[in-house]
């Protein structure tokens, strides 16, 4: 059943204060990204025990940790980047290699299964840009595998892998590179991220460049794009994306996993808790949309009236 939870700093920096909310929402996933402002990876053990104690409080799971590992140079070599939540002076590959195995101890502290990982600071892509992040990226899968946790590869903007076409063409060739490693890593799909990344149509376009079984994760967010390009983010439904027939896609291909909202929805004159409260009630009309054209399409198939397998958690 498909599942709907949110990055908690896109609701507040008070961690407490966001996990109280996303109860009163009626969602019971939450994914960790910054908590009181810091990045999760750089919390005190103290900290983190405060954080659990948190989720545990307002009976909270934790859909993944959200980490920043390789949003780095591919190179290893000091490069200035316009991003945001990446960790300054992790430039090396072998540092975020720390940062991993750092992630990996939080996905078990948390008791989650997967971790967020990146492809590297973008560079224009070449043939052989995608055999040398998964080289890379299949040393991280190693780790994984050895920490039974997965690692999901999320496509965005400012990084190598940006936009549905190339988040399929890095798959197609991690599956070469690391066949026997492919429990350990998997995607994250994200149609906002890859609409920023200059994909006009990341569904059906971007979405069809993926096989959808090797989709672990989805995060969602809208956009409207200006005629230079720039993007603005709005409240699913309300931008270019078509997400109930995306949403609608996921079900009939058989994604069962969790839809974590990361809306960057930040309104002039509007309070953050406001606009993701927003931002959570229209994500939750779309999905409900799509989840009932796919029972109807099932219903219709079957003659049984049932709903379809994406009902809403």
């Amino acid at each position: 059943m498909l599942e709907l939870g949110i990055i908690s700093d896109e609701i507040s920096d008070d961690f407490e204060r966001s996990c109280q909310l996303i109860r009163e929402w009626g969602m019971q996933l939450v994914e960790l990204r910054t908590l009181w402002g810091s990045n999760v990876l750089e919390l005190s053990q103290a900290e983190l025990a405060r954080a659990r104690d948190v989720i545990r409080e307002h009976g909270l799971r934790v859909s993944a940790i959200a980490s920043p590992v390789f949003k780095s140079p591919l190179s290893g070599e000091p490069r200035q980047v316009a991003a945001d939540f990446a960790l300054q002076g992790a430039e090396r590959f072998e540092d975020q290699l720390a940062l991993l195995d750092r992630t990996l101890a939080l996905c078990e502290y948390f008791d989650t299964p997967m971790a967020r990982v990146f492809s590297f600071w973008r560079e224009p892509w070449h043939g052989d840009l995608a055999l040398e992040i998964a080289k890379k990226l299949a040393q991280a899968a190693e780790r994984a595998l050895r920490a039974g946790k997965r690692l999901v590869v999320e496509n965005e903007a400012v990084c190598s892998v940006g936009t549905g076409w190339q988040l399929g063409a890095l798959d197609t060739t991690l599956r070469q590179v690391a066949e026997d490693r492919l429990d350990a890593i998997a995607l994250l799909w994200d149609p906002g991220n890859a609409l920023a990344a200059g994909e006009a149509r990341p569904y059906p376009d971007g979405y069809r460049s993926l096989d959808p079984g090797r989709i672990a994760h989805v995060h969602l967010k809208d956009a409207v794009i200006d005629e230079h390009g720039e993007a603005t983010f709005v409240p699913l439904g309300m931008g270019a994306i078509d997400y109930r027939t995306q949403l609608r896609a996921l079900v009939d291909d058989g994604y069962a996993g969790a839809l974590v909202l990361e809306p960057h929805y930040r309104p002039e004159g509007m309070e953050l808790e406001g606009a993701a409260y927003l931002a959570v009630e229209s994500a939750r009309s779309v999905i409900d949309e799509a989840v009932a054209d796919a029972g109807a399409s099932d219903a219709g198939a079957s003659g049984t009236g049932a709903g379809g397998p994406g009902a809403l958690a």
